[in-house]
């Protein structure tokens, strides 16, 4: 960092650092708002000097280099980028830094001059104390609910201002498919108590073993084969890592990796989505399509994760919430049953949760940002 500080004296005139916006998501990947928020830029804006910062070895790598110019995360390049950017865009907090733990933890001591977008990952449903004003260094947060936008006004300390209400940029690409997919779509989040775990702590864990035997339930077979559907497990990046840990004999179950599955074309190719608590079924919800909540270790997750924020699954979800395999099996069956709608409450709901449905959220974020 010193060095890149040093080198930016004599470089910052040059065209390629002029004006410049680097875009980044955690640095792996190019496959959310990020990406969306860039391919945006590149197509509508061309004038705009953008970067994307991508690891060398991601497999998202060539989608995104047809789009512009791309910087190795890490690099020094990087470091002079991060530098000399008149914005910065992440999907994360501090995403777009070369390091996002040490600037996570440090950031807030070297203030500078670049505007410092967050995009969200997701639409914010718990209080998430990393998010939280004292905690980051931000110019503008991306909300697209009013029940979001007004909660973390309320509760997380941003100044006005800080807050835009302009919907997701991946947002824009989402769109339902005219017939069934016949697939079933189980995405579980993760557990803070396994950040550190090694294997033989996670196949111990409740969170392998319930998932696992759910994922070989002899019921969840013969549900699958009387509708003729099969079911695509994708659990948590978080959870990638022990992703072979899974093992399921059932030719309609497939387990789902990070390299080979983008989350946006899974969830646009498929029927029904299951879930626990990640915020994705937002998205399921933008669609207009139906979601289950299989919690079956709730007071657990609040009490070592996220704390309950304004969104109540039970009064507020876009699905039935359901603690064990046989109620979901049920539950699964009934949607199929009601031609893959949503009960009438949760279309209702669906219906006024979202403060946009169009394909307008990365204009509306530009917009934004240039108003800073």
């Amino acid at each position: 960092m010193i060095a890149a500080e040093a080198v930016s004296l004599f470089v910052r005139r040059k065209p390629a650092y002029r004006g410049l916006w680097i875009v980044s998501e955690r640095g792996q990947e190019a496959r959310d708002n990020g990406y969306h928020f860039f391919k945006y830029l590149r197509r509508e804006h061309p004038e705009i000097n953008a970067v994307y910062i991508i690891t060398g070895n991601s497999p998202d790598r060539g989608k995104v280099a047809d789009l512009g110019t791309l910087v190795e995360y890490g690099s020094f390049r990087h470091y002079l980028c991060f530098i000399l950017a008149k914005v910065r865009v992440s999907t994360h907090i501090d995403g777009y830094s070369p390091d996002i733990l040490f600037f996570n933890k440090f950031g807030r001591f070297f203030p500078d001059h670049a505007k410092k977008i967050f995009l969200q990952h997701g639409i914010t449903k718990d209080d998430m104390a990393f998010c939280h004003a004292d905690r980051t260094n931000i110019d503008m947060f991306v909300c697209a609910a009013v029940p979001e936008f007004d909660y973390i006004d309320q509760t997380f300390g941003y100044p006005k201002g800080v807050l835009k209400l302009t919907g997701l940029c991946r947002y824009d690409n989402l769109k339902k498919t005219d017939r069934p997919t016949k697939k079933l779509l189980f995405m579980p989040t993760w557990r803070a108590t396994l950040r550190t775990c090694n294997r033989h702590t996670f196949l111990e864990s409740d969170y392998f073993k319930n998932y696992n035997a759910f994922l070989n339930s002899k019921k969840l077979s013969e549900l699958l084969e009387k509708n003729d559907y099969e079911l695509v497990f994708y659990p948590h990046f978080e959870v990638h890592r022990f992703l072979d840990c899974f093992q399921c004999s059932d030719p309609r179950i497939k387990i789902a990796d990070f390299k080979n599955n983008d989350v946006q074309d899974l969830l646009i190719h498929s029927d029904i989505l299951i879930t626990d608590f990640s915020s994705v079924f937002f998205d399921y919800a933008y669609m207009r399509k139906p979601v289950v909540y299989y919690q079956y270790d709730e007071a657990a997750f609040r009490a070592e994760q996220y704390a309950k924020g304004y969104f109540d699954y039970r009064e507020n979800g876009f699905g039935e919430v359901v603690e064990t395999q046989d109620a979901l099996l049920n539950n699964l069956q009934h949607i199929l049953d009601n031609d893959l709608r949503p009960d009438e409450k949760y279309l209702n709901r669906m219906n006024t949760f979202f403060k946009f449905n169009d394909q307008n959220n990365c204009k509306r974020v530009y917009e934004a940002i240039c108003e800073l």
